[in-house]
């Protein structure tokens, strides 16, 4: 799988995935550090990247996104 990181998560996380064989990279590391979500949600989709994310509204901003 393919993962994008959200700024909710450490950094550190991005080491976890890829050692257990997953692409991922972190927000922070593609200059996304202050994006918006909706920034966030378009890259994740535009490269076919699933969002990790500790924000506990994630889920719901997701559910209303388009």
């Amino acid at each position: 799988m393919k993962f994008l990181i959200d700024n909710a998560l450490s950094p550190l996380s991005v080491n976890g995935l890829k050692k257990d064989g997953h692409e991922a990279v972190h927000v922070r590391n593609i200059g996304m550090h202050s994006a918006s979500d909706h920034d966030i949600f378009n890259h994740a989709k535009e490269h076919d990247l699933t969002i990790g994310s500790a924000d506990t509204d994630f889920g719901m901003l997701f559910a209303f996104w388009q």
